[in-house]
């Protein structure tokens, strides 16, 4: 499957060079034609492109620049439409054709005044700059409960019951002897500590989300397009 490729160039010396580079990556010499001479520009319908287009290109050969039309293969495509690029003297075809318009219409509306004066309108494009917030990013923060083992050492206090037996060979009198004989009683109870745990909730640090706002300046660079005017005086 084959496409058509057109582009126009400022001198034809630079569309010469781009047919040789497109014959030297391997498009057939038939399939390219370069249309640069003036009065045969009715050459350019062949093409049979869009009327538009076909009346831009023959204004440019007309105004003595230069058009190249090829017929590529499909792998041909990537290559030849590198080689056709060449911006040192391409010329745009959209904002040839807006020049184009601009330069009909000025003709049409040439306007006659006083003593045959005639003017001719100049324009051009300023460019004005604004501003739009772009979202650039942003922070999801969660917060989630986790349970974490710990491990902390206690000292506890247990009793224990002991019971022993002493021998002894000693006289009593008196009251101890009195009481001695009397039916009694004892109970002793032991405790010992188990260990409590309780908790308590501490703030150990912050996790702060915030924006920081900063300003920086810019080089914004494109182009603008202006009218000139060119005028030629038949020397007599």
């Amino acid at each position: 499957m084959s496409h058509t490729i057109t582009a126009m160039y400022r001198t034809p010396e630079t569309a010469e060079l781009v047919q040789d580079r497109l014959i030297e990556i391997g498009v057939p010499e038939r399939n390219v034609h370069v249309f640069s001479t003036m009065g045969r520009e009715d050459d350019l319908d062949t093409l049979h492109l869009p009327l538009d287009e076909t009346s831009t290109y023959k204004h440019a050969v007309q105004m003595g620049h230069a058009v190249v039309s090829a017929e590529i293969e499909e792998e041909h495509i990537d290559p030849a439409s590198e080689a056709m690029r060449h911006p040192e003297d391409g010329v745009d075809i959209d904002a040839y054709e807006v020049d184009h318009a601009v330069e009909s219409e000025n003709n049409d509306e040439l306007a006659t005044g006083a003593a045959g004066e005639q003017t001719v309108a100049v324009g051009e494009e300023r460019l004005t700059l604004g501003k739009r917030a772009v979202e650039r990013g942003s922070a999801h923060v969660r917060t989630y409960v986790q349970e974490v083992p710990v491990e902390e050492r206690i000292r506890l206090r247990e009793e224990r019951l002991t019971v022993d037996r002493r021998p002894a060979d000693r006289v009593v009198t008196g009251a101890e002897a009195d009481n001695l004989f009397q039916e009694r009683d004892i109970e002793v109870t032991t405790r010992s500590e188990q260990a409590v745990v309780s908790k308590e909730t501490v703030i150990t640090g912050e996790v702060v989300v915030g924006k920081e706002v900063s300003e920086r300046e810019e080089v914004v660079q494109d182009t603008v397009r202006k009218i000139e005017v060119d005028v030629d005086r038949d020397r007599t």
